[in-house]
């Protein structure tokens, strides 16, 4: 991966040199080359990340594209793959600088504590431990999980953060974030089953 300091910066050149009004997420992830597949999990990730009720099949909806994205870091993937439909799907360029001017001043917060660090760590093992945390947290995410569902994306958010700021440390702490919060998941759906089929056998008690 390309070092850099903020990838807004990136999507900020890329967004002024492009001529046309419109512009689709395929091409996006293109000029973004290695880095767009991380920012793109940081931006999906995000609006989960934040511990507060969702409408039902809301992170089932975010969840799933998530674990696209994050069985392709496992792949390492030279080229992030999107579902045709959302590919080329065509928005404003003037929509996306507003995103980008909007999201400058958060990533600008960030760019504050994320720095290249313990890089000696970033090897292809350590990224393929990670990808398979972070995959097993979006599962997590797509699962309708009460209470479940935020530690998880927490976690996937940090570690993409720290992937896009090659900060070995951040995607360390986004690691154990990601285990605690598979841990927290496994034993909610474990205790719903274990409750359900209590429930069961005392309601057909009489005729097991």
């Amino acid at each position: 991966m390309a070092e850099h300091k903020n990838i807004l910066e990136i999507l900020h050149n890329i967004l002024k040199n492009h001529k046309k009004k419109e512009i689709t997420f395929g091409e996006i992830m293109s000029l973004l080359e290695d880095q767009g597949l991380m920012l793109l999990i940081a931006i999906i990730a995000f609006p989960m990340a934040i511990p507060i009720p969702t409408p039902p099949g809301f992170t089932t909806l975010f969840g799933v594209p998530l674990c696209i994205l994050t069985f392709q870091i496992f792949r390492k993937d030279n080229k992030v793959w999107l579902p045709k439909f959302i590919s080329e799907k065509k928005i404003k360029t003037e929509t996306f600088v507003n995103f980008a001017n909007k999201a400058e001043p958060f990533f600008n917060k960030i760019a504050k504590y994320l720095k290249p660090r313990y890089e000696v760590v970033m090897n292809d093992t350590f990224e393929k431990i990670m990808a398979v945390i972070a995959f097993l947290c979006s599962v997590s995410v797509a699962l309708p999980i009460l209470f479940g569902n935020a530690i998880p994306c927490a976690a996937v958010l940090i570690m993409a953060l720290g992937m896009l700021y090659r900060d070995g440390l951040v995607v360390i702490i986004g690691m154990i974030t990601g285990i605690v919060g598979i841990i927290i998941s496994t034993t909610v759906v474990v205790l719903f089953f274990w409750l359900g089929k209590m429930a069961f056998m005392k309601l057909f008690s009489d005729y097991l």
